[in-house]
């Protein structure tokens, strides 16, 4: 996964300075929009009982350790900046969801429920290429490609016999999406939609979600309706 991120921000980089040159079309005004949506995701936990040492599930469950995510809501604020070709997008987001882990597991004496209330604030960053332009010049059909940081903040309650857990204050990743706005009002503005996915680094570790493992992390796919402020 390390690669993988490394790989996206470097791309990133190269498009950026690649796009960057002064035009006539790059000296428009910043884009302001507001956006508010669902999201599902958050802290993605380990499925794979193979690297779990002693996992064996109790009474008759088909899991040791199982992980369920409620759908949640999002909202934020982004500035887009035209370039030569396409535009850069930045903003602040704010996301929140519950999750629930249930543990079952009489190899390792765990057995209880932790429910986790998580909320993330988030810094995205991506170059936008502009699709369809001539077909739908005042649409603004854009696919996003990018890294985002997360500041995280998760608070827990449980019953039971549980693990010992910690939290990553900190994750990042790549994330991409598509955006568009089908609709402008007559004072120039426009009303349109979005949606994002992404996958990051490890958020929470337990007993069952080591670093050492592969597929625990942070993600989500996160879709609503977005409002363009009419640029000056």
């Amino acid at each position: 996964m390390k690669t993988q991120h490394k790989l996206t921000i470097g791309i990133f980089i190269i498009l950026l300075i690649n796009s960057c040159s002064v035009t006539d079309k790059s000296k428009r005004e910043f884009k302001i929009s507001v956006q508010a949506g669902l999201n599902k995701g958050g802290i993605t936990e380990n499925t794979d009982f193979t690297v779990v040492p002693n996992a064996e599930p109790a009474f008759g469950k088909p899991d040791a350790y199982s992980g369920a995510t409620s759908m949640g809501g999002n909202i934020g604020v982004h500035v887009n900046k035209p370039l030569v070709y396409g535009e850069i997008e930045s903003g602040l987001d704010y996301m929140f969801n519950n999750q629930t882990f249930t543990y079952n597991d009489q190899g390792n004496m765990h057995n209880g429920v932790r429910k986790l209330s998580v909320n993330q604030v988030m810094i995205p960053l991506t170059y936008n290429f502009e699709l369809f332009k001539r077909v739908l010049p005042n649409a603004e059909i854009q696919f996003k490609l990018g890294y985002m940081g997360q500041v995280n903040f998760v608070s827990a309650n449980g019953t039971g016999i549980l693990p010992e857990y910690t939290i990553n204050k900190w994750s990042n990743g790549a994330v991409f999406g598509i955006s568009a706005y089908p609709l402008k009002f007559a004072n120039g503005s426009k009303l349109g939609i979005y949606l994002d996915a992404y996958r990051g680094t490890q958020v929470y570790m337990d007993y069952y979600n080591q670093v050492s493992f592969k597929m625990p992390g942070s993600s989500f796919v996160k879709g609503g309706i977005r409002y363009q402020f009419k640029s000056k």
